[in-house]
């Protein structure tokens, strides 16, 4: 069961501390209460930021009994309530100044952050032209001093956002990541040659970024159905893009013709081709994101999500 009452507390400080300082200052943007059971960017941020304050763990985005006692410890250490939850008194001290140059797990944090507003970085920890152009960009729009360093008042401002630009952990937010990435091609037909173009592909995730249903084929073992493509399954599509920088060509989603209890028909797979690493590299990648099934299919690799 999660813990909510520290995290009450928090948001209650958070409001206070908005309410005091007035709406120009920095701290009064909202920093978000992050806690156990959550998953998504703001938790991936967290952990790269752990891993550069010397406190070791996965950066999977999933907020877990490790990451908790990580944060716990963090705390501990900097004279706060060990609740295990990230909070607005826990962010100030966890982040780190970012800027041009910067290497690490610190860069990761912003790159991710970044990444919420649509910016597609590849999520490398190298903070180079990108990166900093990136950040120049985001503080331009958000009344902040356009210098490209991700210091407390821009940290405050990308993770108190709920992001935009497609750069969100919402389905249709992910799916116009991925629609907009140029790593990340979309099929445009089906692989079999069959016409059904309103299965393609490309047509699942322009329906899915429109906030509508993606459809199967009509010629496939269970006909054309609607189905909600998965948020995990979009999410690792766009970190194989993003995080790892691979570009590669994704040839079925919904769509096609696949044994009758595929996990294409459930939402939850994609095929992919001509990939810039190797079968098997991208199995293994798939995997790390959190498929449950990856496999390499001679021709093609195929990863589903649970």
């Amino acid at each position: 069961m999660r813990r909510r009452f520290p995290a009450l507390v928090a948001a209650v400080i958070t409001a206070m501390v908005a309410v005091l300082l007035g709406p120009n200052s920095a701290s009064a943007a909202t920093w978000p209460v992050i806690a156990n059971g959550d998953s998504g960017a703001q938790v991936t941020t967290i952990q790269h930021l752990l891993n550069h304050r010397g406190y070791a763990i996965a950066a999977d985005g999933r907020f877990g009994p490790a990451t908790e006692t990580k944060v716990s410890a963090f705390q501990s250490a900097n004279g706060l309530t060990a609740d295990g939850s990230v909070g607005p008194l826990t962010w100030p001290k966890l982040v780190a100044t970012v800027q041009s140059g910067s290497t690490g797990n610190a860069a990761r944090a912003a790159q991710t952050q970044l990444n919420r507003y649509g910016y597609g970085l590849v999520v490398d920890g190298a903070f180079g032209t990108a990166s900093t152009n990136a950040a120049k960009d985001f503080q331009s729009k958000h009344g902040l001093t356009a210098d490209g360093i991700v210091g407390p008042n821009t940290w405050n401002a990308l993770v108190g956002g709920s992001g935009s630009g497609g750069g969100g952990t919402g389905r249709a937010q992910l799916a116009a990541s991925i629609d907009a990435n140029s790593r990340i091609s979309l099929l445009t037909y089906h692989v079999s040659g069959v016409v059904d173009a309103d299965s393609t592909a490309q047509a699942n995730i322009t329906d899915t970024k429109n906030g509508t249903t993606a459809e199967t084929s009509n010629y496939g073992d269970v006909g054309e159905r609607e189905v909600w493509l998965s948020t995990a399954m979009l999410n690792g599509m766009l970190k194989l893009a993003t995080e790892r920088g691979y570009t590669f060509l994704v040839t079925e989603i919904a769509g096609g013709d696949h044994s009758s209890n595929s996990n294409h028909y459930r939402g939850i797979a994609f095929d992919a081709d001509n990939m810039s690493v190797s079968n098997a590299t991208f199995v293994s990648a798939c995997r790390a994101y959190g498929a449950t099934e990856a496999l390499d299919e001679g021709n093609h690799v195929h990863c589903a999500w649970q």
